[in-house]
C-alpha cells in the first residue's frame, strides 16, 4: 500500500507539528497565536497535538494569525 494507507500516517498528527514549527518559528505562544485568530488556546493546543483536524475556515484564519500562506502548512 502507498504511504497514504500507511496504518502510521495521522494527517492531523503532521498537519500539529508543522502549526508547532511555524508558532515557534514566529516566537509567538498558543494563546497569542489564538487572540489573533479568535480561537481559544486550548483549540491550539488540541491542533498541535492532532487531536482535532482544522477545516478550511480554521486554515485561512491560522494563516492570517501567523502572516503566512495557506500552502506553507503543506510544504
Amino acid at each position: 500500500m502507498g504511504y497514504f494507507c500507511s496504518m502510521n500516517f495521522d494527517i492531523n498528527k503532521l498537519f500539529g507539528k508543522k502549526l508547532v514549527e511555524l508558532r515557534k518559528k514566529q516566537n509567538i505562544s498558543q494563546e497569542e497565536l489564538a487572540d489573533r485568530c479568535g480561537f481559544h488556546r486550548t483549540y491550539i493546543g488540541s491542533l498541535e497535538r492532532g487531536e482535532k483536524s482544522p477545516t478550511l475556515n480554521t486554515l485561512e484564519k491560522l494563516s492570517k494569525g501567523l502572516n503566512i500562506e495557506i500552502q506553507d502548512f503543506f510544504k
